[in-house]
């Protein structure tokens, strides 16, 4: 069972920041039900997700650890300008994401999303269980 509460507690925070910058955001999930936020009018779109972390206690049970954000971002290179995505950008390297992944530029903001991106950040090992 997944939970998206932290997700949607880092984007409902970034969006605050970013509409303060002058953003037009709307909100919005994809397809696997994680958080998702539209841009200006689908100029850009900020999805983020948490990394799997499940191990199994000494008794064999699942357990499901506070595990780190993975946060994607895609842009149509034809809206976005070089001054809005350091804008974004700036605001995202405050929220302390553990990996980011920055999707290559296209016209279509679907074909941005669809694309492989470079990831950036840091690999983080987050233990379930004490040492």
């Amino acid at each position: 069972m997944k939970s998206t509460a932290m997700s949607e507690s880092l984007l409902r925070d970034l969006k605050e920041r970013l509409e303060f910058r002058g953003f037009a955001i709307s909100e919005s999930k994809d397809a696997n039900g994680w958080p998702k936020l539209n841009l200006n009018s689908n100029e850009a779109s900020i999805r983020m997700e948490a990394i799997s972390n499940v191990s199994r206690d000494v008794f064999g049970q699942e357990l499901v650890a506070f595990s780190p954000s993975r946060l994607e971002f895609s842009s149509r290179n034809d809206a976005m300008d070089s001054l809005k995505v350091s804008k974004i950008l700036l605001e995202v390297v405050k929220m302390a994401v553990d990996k980011m992944v920055v999707k290559s530029h296209a016209t279509d903001l679907a074909l941005a999303e669809a694309s492989d991106g470079e990831e950036l950040g840091f690999n983080v090992l987050w233990p379930t269980k004490g040492a």
